[in-house]
């Protein structure tokens, strides 16, 4: 069938940003994980034709879960090719009529910076709109994929197993080709550490030989990536709990947040380019205001 293919979307221009994954399902066809935002379409053309697929192939889309930068494109790919969607059962309302709530939530987020970062998102027909149930094997040509949910980054959050290899979306954190370094994505509203570290647990056990993460690349060393991300899970949740506990307020987290990763970002030499991507993927005022959220909640504040 062929080997799973990391296609970079050139995101603003640059590589290296947000990746989707192309599986050849043996009959001339392919899935993909992940549609990328909108306006990335031609990038994702572009990819594929350098692999050898054009997109009048594209049997479904899987996505990880429904925030733009992953699902934007998934309405229009649906509408261009036919192809299946599959999403969480929690998302896949907002996927049909994304003007109802996704993109109201969106617009209040990014403002008038919307449609340049993800394009125009369309709703996904419903006749091609489908829920994955936990642990559920699909079969496309002869590729089987399971979908399992794994809550934590979102409640709508799904990993792809394919084979020995999972597309994790965002729920194994984010990492730059090259290095060791993990960050957990915090965004609002949904953060649940409970929930995180129970997927995290899912993960391990299904033993992968390999994961797919959407920023950005695959990555051989599934043991101890997932450990970090779950040992600094460990470390922000507690620093938000003492910030909460001491009356603080969001940018006191995002402080603390921001120089303890500066120190580990030194003890593991990420260069500074690496960095700036960092910063960009994951920033610590999304990070502290969906942390400082989750934490409040918890304590019934």
């Amino acid at each position: 069938m062929g080997q799973i293919i990391t296609v970079d979307l050139d995101y603003l221009g640059r590589s290296g940003i947000i990746s989707v994954y192309m599986a050849p399902t043996g009959d001339g066809g392919f899935v993909l994980l992940d549609s990328g935002p909108a306006s990335t379409i031609e990038a994702l053309e572009r990819g594929l034709d350098g692999a050898g697929f054009s997109l009048d192939r594209l049997r479904a889309v899987l996505l990880t879960h429904i925030h733009l930068d992953h699902a934007a494109a998934a309405g229009t790919l649906s509408r261009r090719t036919g192809c299946e969607v599959w999403a969480h059962p929690d998302g896949v309302a907002h996927l049909a009529d994304p003007g109802a709530r996704l993109l109201p939530s969106a617009l209040r987020l990014y403002g008038s910076r919307l449609e340049a970062l993800f394009g125009t998102m369309e709703g996904v027909p419903a006749e091609r709109l489908h829920a994955v149930e936990h642990g559920a094997p699909l079969r496309f040509g002869e590729r089987e994929v399971v979908g399992w949910h794994t809550p934590g980054h979102a409640r709508h959050h799904v990993a792809w197993q394919v084979a020995d290899e999972i597309a994790t979306g965002d729920v194994a954190g984010v990492r730059m080709a090259g290095s060791s370094h993990v960050l957990p994505p915090m965004p609002p509203p949904d953060i649940d550490l409970e929930a995180w570290r129970s997927s995290l647990d899912l993960l391990r056990g299904l033993e992968p030989r390999r994961l797919l993460l959407t920023h950005f690349g695959g990555f051989d060393d599934a043991g101890r990536h997932l450990e970090e991300l779950e040992r600094r899970l460990q470390r922000w949740a507690a620093i938000a709990e003492e910030v909460v506990r001491d009356g603080g307020d969001v940018p006191s987290l995002g402080v603390r947040l921001a120089a303890l990763d500066d120190s580990e970002m030194t003890v593991a030499g990420v260069p500074d380019a690496q960095r700036a991507l960092y910063f960009k993927l994951c920033p610590m005022v999304e990070n502290s205001t969906g942390l400082f959220r989750y934490v409040k909640r918890q304590a019934g504040a």
